[in-house]
């Protein structure tokens, strides 16, 4: 029975992955069509579960001087202070704004999509092999 549950877990664990995957790439997909597109610089870094993730200024259409820290970060994400990126936002949502670099549009969802499937093959694996 406990196996059973533990199987149920990693699907639903899946199943959360696979949620914000489709969400992440929807909303990749809106930044690209509808988004306001400008330019921030790196000013600096902060600190997080020992990992640094950068803070980013930019103004946004409105002239408003915006700062921001990406909610990824890690491996391969990685962004040097003075580096100027691309920004992305919604219209009226600066305070959302994203990097908009290749790299940070296609790994959370990639990475979260692959999670899923190895959480979902866990799961079943889990459930199939201790059925009564």
């Amino acid at each position: 029975m406990m196996t059973i549950v533990a199987g149920l877990v990693f699907v639903a664990t899946a199943l959360g992955l696979l949620v914000f995957a489709v969400r992440e790439r929807r909303l990749v997909s809106r930044l690209q069509g509808y988004g306001v597109h400008v330019s921030g610089t790196v000013i600096g870094a902060v600190v997080h579960d020992s990992s640094q993730h950068p803070v980013i200024a930019f103004t946004d259409k409105a002239g408003h001087h915006i700062e921001f820290t990406p909610q990824v970060a890690g491996i391969g994400l990685r962004l040097t202070v003075g580096q100027q990126v691309p920004i992305a936002y919604l219209d009226g949502q600066p305070q959302a704004a994203r990097v908009f670099t290749a790299r940070y549009r296609v790994l959370p969802s990639i990475l979260s999509g692959m999670a899923s499937l190895i959480f979902l093959g866990a799961g079943i694996a889990v459930i199939l092999a201790f059925r009564p």
